[in-house]
């Protein structure tokens, strides 16, 4: 699969996943960055210098820049970075490529620590390209890819409508081309 196609996909689950989360939690996992991780934050989704202050609405304001700069991916994986760093960790040499098992023995204690949101964004990352984390996916009601974004009504045609543009559109080009050949004749 190309990467684009998995930037793609991973883009939508990661929209979709931060479109479900309410503020608050978005807040939480915002306020937990230290150092340069929050920096990228900061930079990646366009925050104000005082977006990190006590009392200000940064769950409000990470939803707002990623909806202006369309940075679910990124803002997603600097988000759930504290938790795949910590899973890698714990995971040891197993990280490489965990298996469902490696992953069920993990899980409750990664929730437990950096809370369930985050788990869902360090399970995005490696949902396209670990086969561990691809069964977990596909068995775990919590980390499902179902509604992976928001569908888009489908817009209704009218056939009517659009045959006479049609119908249009055909009349005038014959009259250029007829004008065209008028033109060219007198020369």
């Amino acid at each position: 699969m190309s990467d684009d196609k998995d930037r793609f996909v991973l883009d939508r689950r990661y929209a979709a996943t931060l479109a479900a989360m309410d503020d608050a939690d978005i807040d939480a996992l915002g306020r937990a960055l230290e150092g340069d991780i929050r920096d990228a934050l900061a930079r990646i989704a366009g925050l104000p210098a005082n977006a990190f202050d006590e009392g200000s609405a940064l769950g409000a304001m990470i939803r707002d820049g990623v909806a202006r700069r369309r940075t679910a991916h990124d803002v997603g994986v600097v988000l759930g970075e504290p938790c795949t760093s910590w899973c890698i960790e714990e995971l040891g040499a197993a990280s490489e490529n965990p298996t469902l098992e490696d992953l069920h023995g993990l899980l409750p204690s990664a929730i437990e620590r950096f809370g369930l949101p985050a788990v869902r964004l360090m399970v995005i990352q490696y949902s396209r390209s670990l086969k561990g984390f691809r069964e977990l996916v596909a068995s775990d009601e919590r980390f499902s890819v179902a509604g992976t974004a928001p569908a888009a009504p489908l817009r209704e045609v009218d056939e009517a409508a659009q045959a006479a543009k049609r119908a249009a559109r055909k009349e005038r080009k014959a009259a250029e081309k007829a004008a065209r050949s008028k033109q060219q004749s007198r020369r």
